[in-house]
Parts: C-alpha cells; sequence; structure tokens
C-alpha cells in the first residue's frame, strides 16, 4: 500500500545553503514531492515574512512554523490562521538586556543591530535583512563572551521561563517551546496524526526535538550537526554532503523506499 509522507524540513544549512541560501541542488527531489502530493512544512528560525516569501518562491501551500516552533501559520477558507506558542519578543529583550546591564554579558542581538550590519551578518540583501530583522517571539544572539559564563546566562534564562537554541549561524534565545512540539501540532491542523510517515531533516542542535518527533530522521551534516542527540525514529539517515545536496542525497533514498 502506498505510503502517505509528511516532510518537516529546517531550512538554512539543510533546504538552502548556508552562503548562497538557494534550493537548487534539491530541485529533483522537491518536484517529485509536489508531484506525489506531499506535504513540505518549512519549520525554521526565520520570521513568518521571510517563510512567506520562500512559500512563493517554491509554489507550496502547506502550514509553515516560525522562529523555531513559537507559531503555526495556516490557511483555511482563505484566511491566515495561526497557533501560538511564545511569549512576545519585547518581553525576552528586557530580559536578556536586563541580564546584559547586570552581569556584563557580551553578546549582540538582532535588536542591537542595523539592517546593514544584520545584512552583513547573515549575507542577506537588505529586502531580505528587514525580512529577517521582523522578529515577533525569538532574538538571534552572537555570543562574544566565554562558554562558561553562557552556561551562567543559560541558567538565567531558565530561571525566567526562557531558553536558548543554537542554530546554523546564531544562538537563539526563545521561548519554552520547540520545533517537535509544533512538529505534533501540524499533524493534528492537517487531521495527519495516524496513517502517516513523519520525515523530518535538520542539521543543528535547535532541531533536535523534531527530528526525534519523526519516523524518519535526517541529520545534514554541519558544524553543529555532531552535537544532535537521535533517540527515537523508526530510521535516522546521516547525510553525507551538507545544505540541499544532503537533502537531494537523503529524499532520493526515503522517495525510493516510500514510492
Amino acid at each position: 500500500m502506498k505510503s502517505q509522507l509528511i516532510i518537516f524540513t529546517d531550512l538554512d544549512g539543510t533546504l538552502l545553503d548556508q552562503h548562497s541560501y538557494s534550493f537548487d541542488a534539491a530541485n529533483k527531489a522537491l518536484t517529485s514531492i509536489k508531484q506525489r502530493g506531499y506535504p513540505l512544512i518549512l519549520v525554521s528560525s526565520k520570521t513568518l515574512d521571510e517563510l512567506q516569501q520562500l512559500q512563493q518562491q517554491l509554489d507550496i501551500t502547506s502550514p509553515l512554523v516560525c522562529e523555531n516552533g513559537a507559531a503555526i501559520y495556516w490557511r483555511e477558507d482563505g484566511k491566515l490562521c495561526k497557533q501560538l506558542f511564545g511569549p512576545p519578543r519585547q518581553q525576552l529583550l528586557q530580559e536578556i538586556h536586563r541580564l546584559r546591564q547586570d552581569y556584563g554579558y557580551r553578546f549582540r542581538g538582532f535588536a542591537d543591530c542595523s539592517l546593514e550590519e544584520i545584512s552583513a551578518l547573515t549575507g542577506l540583501n537588505n529586502d531580505d535583512a528587514r525580512r529577517a530583522a521582523h522578529r515577533t517571539f525569538t532574538e538571534p544572539l552572537l555570543w562574544d563572551d566565554t562558554e562558561q559564563r553562557y552556561l551562567q546566562f543559560t541558567e538565567q534564562l531558565a530561571a525566567r521561563g526562557f531558553c536558548i537554541q543554537q542554530g546554523g549561524r546564531f544562538r537563539t534565545v526563545m521561548g519554552d517551546y520547540d520545533k517537535g512540539g509544533a512538529l505534533n501540532e501540524v499533524k493534528k491542523i492537517m487531521g495527519l496524526e495516524r496513517s502517516v510517515v513523519t520525515i523530518a531533516l535538520g542539521d543543528s542542535p535547535n532541531d533536535q526535538a523534531m527530528l526525534n518527533n519523526a519516523d524518519v530522521a535526517v541529520v545534514i551534516p554541519s558544524s553543529h550537526s555532531k552535537d544532535i542527540v537521535i533517540t527515537n525514529p523508526i530510521q535516522i539517515i546521516y547525510a553525507e554532503k551538507p545544505g540541499p545536496n544532503g537533502w537531494q542525497q537523503a529524499m532520493d533514498q526515503i522517495l525510493l523506499k516510500y514510492q
């Protein structure tokens, strides 16, 4: 019997090249996924504005998960619906800036940067940097202090109901939620809780919960992928190549198995 797949994917360093942000190397698999009618769910630290633009480029209309699992957005009867899990960004900005003032932590967040600086840090053009800066729930940081003080910072955040996760480029301060919880909620929203094979692809520790909530977990190699701990999936695939090349390689294997 033909299996129904639902595919959840991280973006930067996974479906998208870490430097060029291109997904061209995965076009063959993307075309096959669309032809078979499998939902492709974008799950990223990126903002709603960024993900909506990418959905247009990919020509997909599935639900999307923005800012590391902070919110799910989908369309129903022509209306944009949402399910929110995180506190507002302004609340966490107040806390991290107070900690920086009190303890002298050395870090720089998007709120500290101009659009030109965000563009320089990310390699995005000014329009895309503006979309990246339009954050609602999270704050990406570049940590310029010691790892010992970073552990102290994370403990202080936890005491205030926040956490920090390592992504491809940045460490992101956020509320107490993750991509794994969002994966399960998307399946409920779409009515695909049963008789569906869940595929998840990621390259960083902030993808770990999503990968562990999937039936098939794909780890894309990166500078942080060795820190991902996978325990729950039925199958684990370790791609040999980074970015969309590894994405294509893994999906070739999956699509052949579940054709």
